[in-house]
């Protein structure tokens, strides 16, 4: 990543975070670097975009404390978040959300799918962001933006377990997934057996048909695969 895309980063981190002298910093270092004035426009609307998402959530969860009076809605919250299980994954640009599509579908990546399907039946929070489709999601976390400056793309995915980071560079095997979630090689938790079918095997492998719909979804009229 070049000081072009750093700057240009920082910018809309500047303004989704409010902070004014960071945003006057930034931009003097944006036309240092001869950044077009466009350019930086374009960086300010990302970041007020990321703002504005964030605002309508928090509106939204400011009028559900004011209808709850007593705070049980924040206690609720809390105690939810204290004993959740949680998986995040920044993926580099793909041509879909989980890599699975086209005529060459990488091995790694399949069985990744298929895990997370398995440790989400578990009842582990899962999200994913791609920096093709929601390159907000890596302006927004400090800790992401930060390892995508200092180890570039190459570095990607970048995978949490509990908000913790664990791996960078490269997706691990369903048994290294299910080890920091308590889960067997069979796909049984350790505190309960799993309650269907597809949660008892070691993870869901998609079926070669399944696959296809994949490609033929993300490739067909011209599309990135073509």
């Amino acid at each position: 990543m070049d000081e072009k895309i750093k700057e240009l980063i920082a910018i809309g981190a500047s303004i989704s975070g409010h902070c004014q002298p960071c945003l006057t910093y930034h931009v003097d270092q944006a036309k240092r670097l001869g950044i077009g004035e466009d350019e930086i426009k374009e960086a300010m609307a990302v970041g007020k975009m990321v703002q504005k998402g964030a605002m309508a959530a928090m509106n939204k969860f400011a009028q559900t404390v004011l209808d709850n009076p007593d705070n049980s809605v924040v206690e609720s919250q809390q105690k939810g978040e204290s004993g959740s299980k949680t998986l995040k994954v920044y993926d580099p640009a793909m041509c879909c959300a989980t890599g699975v599509c086209g005529p060459n579908v990488d091995k790694a990546l399949v069985e990744f799918a298929g895990a997370v399907k398995t440790v989400a039946a578990h009842g582990v929070s899962v999200d994913r962001w791609s920096l093709a489709q929601q390159p907000h999601a890596f302006t927004e976390n400090l800790q992401v933006k930060h390892l995508l400056a200092k180890l570039g793309v190459k570095g990607l995915p970048f995978i949490f377990v509990n908000d913790e980071l664990q791996w960078t560079g490269r997706y691990p095997t369903a048994e290294e997934l299910f080890f920091w979630f308590g889960i067997n090689k069979e796909g049984q938790s350790e505190e309960t057996l799993a309650k269907t079918n597809s949660a008892n095997r070691p993870f869901q492998m998609l079926e070669r048909d399944q696959e296809k719909q994949s490609a033929d979804a993300c490739c067909s009229d011209g599309g990135c695969c073509s």
